[in-house]
């Protein structure tokens, strides 16, 4: 019986399949017209990103770094640094949280701010 080769073939392909999910989890790709900015959220659907206020349209998500869904409840009072997406009337329909290196490493534009005495980018 050829065991020997058949194990591997399965190792190999185990191999492969671990080193391309470690690759994806390093780097993460926004879709096309993500921003990126500092987010507070007040009272659900309120949202302001670098001192611009934006409305959270029906059905956003806003997904941690790990990968999950936050529910809006637990929104209320949160500033971290994020990477959004508006829909066609201006609402934000979908929020990733980033973490402080992640973001300082982003390759994105930023989100159009009003902070301070001169609106700044």
């Amino acid at each position: 019986m050829k065991l020997q080769p058949l194990l591997r073939r399965m190792a190999l392909g185990a191999a492969l399949c671990l080193g391309s999910l470690g690759a994806a989890h390093a780097q993460m790709n926004y879709p096309m017209g993500s921003l990126q900015g500092l987010a507070t959220f007040g009272a659900f659907p309120n949202v302001s990103i670098n001192c611009t206020d934006y409305t959270l349209g029906p059905g956003a998500r806003v997904i941690s770094p790990q990968n999950r869904i936050i529910p809006r409840n637990q929104l209320n009072g949160l500033q971290a640094p994020v990477v959004f997406q508006t829909d066609a009337m201006g609402n934000v329909f979908r929020v990733w949280l980033v973490s402080n290196t992640a973001a300082s490493q982003l390759q994105l534009p930023k989100a159009p701010g009003q902070c301070g005495l001169f609106f700044s980018n």
